[in-house]
This record gives C-alpha cells, structure tokens and sequence, in this order.
C-alpha cells in the first residue's frame, strides 16, 4: 500500500539507545535520575546528535526516581550521605552503573514486545538494549531559582 506522497524507509539497524539525566544542585549532590529509551537508526554519529538534541529539553517528559539508597557518599563536613551521588562521578565510567544501573535494568525491561508477519505467520519480537548501549549523560542543574538547566555534552 503506498500514500500519496509519503516513502517507505527501511530501518537497517535498529537500535536502542538511551538518554540519562543526572539532576545537581549547585554544590554538584545527586539524588535523583531519569532516562529514556529510543530506538534510532543510522550511525553513530547521527544518532549522538539526535539524543544530545534530545537531551536538552525531553528530560521534562519522563519520570525521575530516587538514587538507589545504596550509594553512599561522604559529603565535605564528614557525614556519611544515603542515596546521593556526585556530579564528579560521571566523568568515571565504573561509576554510571551506580548512579543509573537500577533505573537502566528498569528502561531495559519496559521495551515493548512487537509483532512482525513473516510468510503470513504472526512473530512476537522484542529489541533488548545492548550490553553497553549509546548513550549522552546530562547534568540537570537544578538552580536556587526554580531554573533546570541542562548542561549538554559537545
């Protein structure tokens, strides 16, 4: 079946891909996240661009969650803080499992299952996000004001 005007694109690779936001107050604590999942297609390159676009303003369309109480920081008075985690741990790699592995096992469970008609049989399909997905980190900086402002990579 075609439309008037429209053209088929055929998606090559698939791919899920994600978006975090750290939220910061102004001395850099952490103690809340949020991501989004998306399927996009194309090169690397290209869909990098799409999720730093996208970082800029979809974190007002998704749900934040609590750092998991599990992390644990110190902060410059010596007390020991639970659920809180610093902007300085993003610049770690090791360390973003800490801060999103909860909330990235939850995104990766919530992808839809699909169907597709193979030689008129009906299959059930589900794209699983890869091992260690695309993804851009942003900063949320949460200002005295009321201001969010995301702090988007390059």
């Amino acid at each position: 079946m075609r439309l008037a005007k429209t053209q088929p694109r055929v998606l090559e690779r698939p791919e899920p891909v994600l978006n975090l936001w750290a939220y910061a107050d102004q001395d850099g604590y952490v103690m809340r996240v949020a991501g989004k999942l998306y399927v996009l297609d194309g090169s690397d390159e290209t869909k990098l661009a799409v999720l730093r676009t996208l970082s800029a303003s979809d974190f007002l369309s998704v749900p934040w969650r609590q750092v998991s109480s599990h992390l644990k920081l110190v902060n410059h008075e010596g007390a020991e803080l639970s659920g809180v985690g610093h902007a300085s741990m993003l610049s770690v790699p090791s360390s973003h499992s800490e801060l999103f592995g909860p909330l990235i096992e939850a995104l990766a469970a919530a992808v839809p299952e699909q169907l597709r008609c193979i030689d008129g049989e009906y299959q059930v399909f589900k794209l699983e996000l890869p091992q260690d997905p695309l993804t851009v980190t942003t900063v949320v900086m949460e200002l005295d004001d009321g201001r969010l402002e995301a702090m988007v990579s390059g």
